[in-house]
């Protein structure tokens, strides 16, 4: 088990280009510590003004904080992006195991840029970033998509399913992104940014661990 540094990571996908690169931030969580702070800055660094919700320059940012995965256990993902239900700032926030997931992946935040041409679903384990096609399931519920991407990815019981069902693809302007079973990026459409993007799920998971200042 590889101990974390304190959050200063972010991976930067482009779905357009299909390539991912790493960068690492301490200026942002010394300064805006995590979260809501950290995904504003983002977002105001990504996205263009005047973009439309639904082109590829929309970024989805996700990000979290120095408390994720600490006990008693804190696992909230913060979520920006500018909404298709407003047309302003949309922020969604979502509990399951999304935020703890990031954390062990490595990260404090991911930056979704671009739009593919085709559906795909990203497969985020640690610093292995896979473009997965997802042309079979793009059409099916969010529920029948999860379970079908269940059986094809390691990691139970540690990774997160964020994905789309068939309102996302539609881009029903306040559609959800569902995460496990029960727990949703509920707010503002980031599920029709997701159908947009022709982004179907993306799947986030990692073994690292988190540092213990006094394990007494």
């Amino acid at each position: 088990m590889i101990a974390l540094d304190p959050l200063k990571r972010v991976l930067y996908i482009d779905l357009s280009k299909k390539t991912f690169r790493v960068e690492e931030r301490p200026d942002l969580f010394d300064s805006l510590i995590g979260g809501t702070g950290v995904a504003t800055r983002l977002l105001n660094e990504e996205c263009p003004r005047g973009a439309d919700p639904f082109s590829a320059e929309n970024p989805i940012i996700l990000a979290v904080g120095p408390l994720t995965g600490m006990f008693p256990l804190a696992s909230k993902t913060v979520a920006m992006f500018k909404s298709p239900h407003t047309g302003n700032l949309g922020e969604s926030h979502a509990g399951g195991r999304s935020a703890v997931a990031i954390r062990l992946a490595g990260y404090g935040a991911i930056v979704i840029k671009g739009a593919s041409d085709t559906p795909v679903y990203l497969s985020i384990y640690e610093d292995q970033i896979r473009f997965r096609d997802a042309r079979t399931i793009w059409g099916l519920s969010s529920v029948t998509s999860g379970r079908i991407i269940r059986e094809n990815e390691p990691g139970a019981g540690l990774r997160t399913i964020m994905r789309i069902g068939r309102a996302g693809e539609e881009l029903l302007p306040y559609s959800n992104v569902m995460i496990e079973t029960y727990r949703h990026f509920g707010r503002l459409g980031l599920g029709a940014v997701f159908g947009s993007k022709k982004l179907k799920a993306v799947v986030i998971g990692g073994r690292k661990s988190l540092p213990v200042a006094d394990r007494r």
